[in-house]
């Protein structure tokens, strides 16, 4: 059985809490850890204020480049340098979706680096977020915050604060548990995605005899270099068709820069100056309450919310009077929002109408 050990925040000094399945909780230093971990089998977990989590959509028949696919795909999704970042990928679903956890690579080989000096080697290394288990969307209380898990979207990790003002933004049926998060963590494990991947991946002790392995080599080269030329062939002819598709929509959305020199960095640098850069769902909800509640939000009511990738926000409000729907709606456009509004009605003492905010 493997020793659970948590980090509970991104700070070298940071409290650590360890633990085996449904066992005693022990918290202490790395120094106080080390000695009563070290020579076990360890499962270590992060918090998730580490790392941010994607779900992408990679090309079909991606084959054996589903690696540079992906790496295409995050490319105009982040602003870091991908170099500079760790890729942890989970399983394909249907053979064109997969979730991924990206870390800063620098800051995770300093932390395994201070684990080694102590003689503690992670065999496994998840997102506690990522191991809150079964399908119903839950909020955990574990180690002074909010973990977000279990069937939402995105996994994430919130302060009490955030997750009070962004609790209409949430799904419907969140179910909170302020039990001891530890079990709930250990169970969840199981299936949470292993950060110990690529250069991270711990190499194996079984070494194959020399004449096995030039065997498996020689045999592998032949059967695969005709493989690697199909793919490759339909990777790049994939790759023009996504590059002419993305030039077309950069020039029908920012028609204001006629020439493309590198589409790469003009992208990066439109998006550098957007003062709410589009990150992932957790961010949306938090700029979308921050505009609400500086916009005179405070006298409607959001029925009900749903929102599109690359559409944006559509919303059913609720509110005293038409004259409310109305102020709000332009506060929200001074926010600089794109918003519309229509299908307003009466109801008895209410209004309501439904909002469209564009991305």
């Amino acid at each position: 059985m493997y020793a659970l050990l948590h980090l509970s925040s991104l700070a070298d000094d940071a409290p650590l809490t360890w633990w085996r399945g449904y066992g005693p909780v022990v918290q202490g230093d790395l120094d106080q850890a080390a000695e009563a971990l070290v020579g076990q089998p360890l499962l270590l977990l992060l918090p998730a204020e580490a790392a941010s989590h994607h779900l992408i959509d990679v090309p079909p028949r991606s084959g054996r480049w589903l690696r540079q696919a992906i790496h295409s795909v995050l490319e105009e999704k982040l602003l870091d340098d991908l170099d500079q970042l760790h890729l942890a990928q989970g399983p394909l679903q249907l053979r064109r979706h997969c979730r991924l956890w990206v870390v800063r690579r620098d800051w995770l080989q300093a932390l395994l680096t201070r684990l080694a000096d102590k003689s503690l080697v992670p065999t496994r290394i998840h997102i506690d977020a990522d191991c809150i288990p079964g399908e119903q969307p839950t909020a955990l209380y574990c180690a002074d915050r909010w973990l977000l898990g279990g069937g939402a979207e995105h996994p994430s990790a919130l302060v009490e604060e955030e997750l009070e003002s962004l609790a209409p933004l949430l799904p419907d049926n969140l179910q909170r548990c302020a039990d001891s998060p530890w079990p709930l963590l250990a169970e969840g494990a199981q299936h949470a995605i292993d950060l110990r991947q690529g250069e991270f991946a711990l190499g194996s002790r079984r070494r194959l005899p020399w004449r096995a392995l030039a065997v498996l080599v020689a045999l592998g080269c032949g059967a695969s270099l005709a493989q690697d030329i199909g793919h490759r062939l339909v990777l790049e002819q994939r790759s023009a068709e996504l590059h002419q598709v993305n030039l077309a929509t950069w020039q029908q959305r920012v028609p204001d820069e006629l020439r493309v020199i590198d589409l790469k960095r003009q992208v990066q640098a439109r998006l550098q100056q957007d003062q709410t850069p589009h990150q992932d769902l957790a961010r949306r909800l938090e700029t979308l309450a921050q505009h609400w509640g500086n916009s005179g939000g405070a006298e409607a009511r959001v029925d009900r919310l749903d929102y599109q990738q690359g559409e944006g926000w559509t919303l059913r409000v609720i509110a005293p009077a038409f004259a409310d729907l109305e102020r709000l709606r332009e506060g929200l456009g001074r926010a600089g929002l794109a918003v519309q509004a229509d299908s307003t009605a009466r109801d008895g003492q209410v209004v309501s109408a439904r909002l469209q905010i564009k991305e």
